[in-house]
């Protein structure tokens, strides 16, 4: 596996963060840039007012000097200039433009200010040029600002990091429900077909608000919608519309929207607990039903569908579509929010790895997949599968998912 390989699922999970993060560092670096620009500017303009008025006065002090050609006078006064901190060269030159003492001037020094030597009666007597020592002001600056933005880039990424965590450990259990630590208590029925073992606790409906949402979106549904008329379409998904409901009925579910029309199962009822574990067991044994159903639908020369599927209770219509939507093919998803909220984090085989960020409205969520439950509740889902399926369990390869006939 290349490097891009591993990594790629990474990047797309935490695009939103990395958008975000280059954003940042875009906006540190235009702005960095010009205050930078700006500082070098204001800082320009000092030295070459301080070495304009230094340059001034060393000029009076030598003039005599150099009237007289004394060059052991001129090489000390340019000597003692060139030991001051904002002094790099000073160099003193003839009316004729003629060096007549100090060194060469750098080519590096970005401030040179040259004045003219003349006598207390205006009578010229050469110039006097000076270059202004490189400030390390900037360079420190640079750093400086370099360090603030890593530690603000690094504090965006801490704030994720610790949101993530009580987003994953905070239970946020609303209207007083109470949590179902197991499926085995007093209460619970055995599901048709289900392992005398194996029991489901069936959500208890009170006629309030509650329950969790099952969304069905199928893949590529606009290539056979614009495929095929409406009677073939319809006959097309009759297989999988009795799959469905037999779904629901199994685990109490309410089929609102069939298949091709944003399909929608409500599981209403309380505690959250039960209605999401009833919604998780549905969408895994429907994904399952499905993916047995090809082999047979093949054999009779019709298209084989495959699902995404999503497990929701706190958003709109609109908001959980398109979270069904933007899953993977053939896996369910769960928001990870629920997965603490519904206690589903215990029951099911998640991998945060391989988690999606996706946006619904203005909320960023992450989408956890969910491809199998615990080992414990893996026999509820064969046995069911088995029941729905009867006899034709055997007529396709036992692969994908793991279920194999038991005659």
């Amino acid at each position: 596996m290349s490097l891009w390989q591993r990594w790629r699922p990474w990047l797309r999970q935490e695009r939103v963060l990395l958008v975000e993060l280059a954003t940042m560092l875009l906006m540190a670096l235009v702005i960095g840039v010009y205050f930078l620009e700006h500082f070098s500017a204001r800082l320009e303009e000092q030295q070459r007012q301080e070495l304009t008025s230094l340059a001034r006065q060393t000029a009076l002090r030598a003039a005599e000097s150099m009237v007289s050609d004394d060059l052991i006078s001129l090489n000390v006064i340019a000597r003692e200039t060139r030991a001051l901190d904002t002094v790099s060269e000073a160099r003193f030159l003839s009316v004729a433009r003629q060096p007549l003492a100090g060194g060469e001037l750098p080519s590096a020094a970005t401030v040179r200010v040259e004045v003219p030597v003349a006598l207390a009666d205006g009578e010229p007597a050469g110039a006097l040029v000076l270059a202004a020592r490189p400030s390390t002001a900037r360079e420190g600056l640079e750093s400086g600002y370099v360090l603030v933005v890593l530690g603000v880039l690094l504090l965006r990424v801490a704030g994720e990091v610790m949101w993530r965590r009580i987003q994953r450990g905070q239970p946020a259990r609303a209207n007083g429900e109470t949590p179902v630590k197991d499926l085995d208590n007093g209460g619970a029925e055995a599901l048709d077909g289900a392992p005398p073992s194996i029991v489901f606790r069936r959500p208890q409906g009170n006629g309030g608000p509650g329950g969790s949402d099952l969304r069905l979106s199928i893949v590529n549904f606009d290539h056979f919608r614009q495929r095929y008329t409406a009677d073939a379409l319809r006959a097309l998904l009759d297989d999988y519309h009795h799959l469905l409901s037999e779904v629901a009925r199994l685990y109490g579910g309410q089929v609102e929207r069939d298949l091709g029309d944003r399909a929608l199962v409500r599981f209403p009822g309380q505690p959250l607990s039960s209605t999401s574990f009833a919604a998780l067991c549905a969408g895994l044994l429907f994904l399952r039903l499905a993916r047995l159903q090809g082999p047979r639908r093949k054999a009779h020369q019709a298209p084989a569908l495959e699902f995404k599927a999503l497990v929701c209770d706190d958003f709109g219509e609109e908001e959980s579509w398109a979270l069904c939507v933007a899953g993977v093919p053939g896996r369910l998803q769960v928001p990870e929010s629920q997965l603490t909220r519904g206690e589903l984090d215990v029951k099911a085989l998640y991998q945060p790895e391989r988690a999606l960020t996706v946006m619904a409205g203005e909320r960023q969520v992450r989408l956890q997949p969910v491809e199998q439950l615990a080992y414990r509740y893996q026999a509820l889902l064969r046995s069911q599968a088995e029941a729905v399926m009867g006899d034709g369990l055997g007529s396709g390869p036992a692969g994908e998912d793991g279920v194999s006939p038991s005659r």
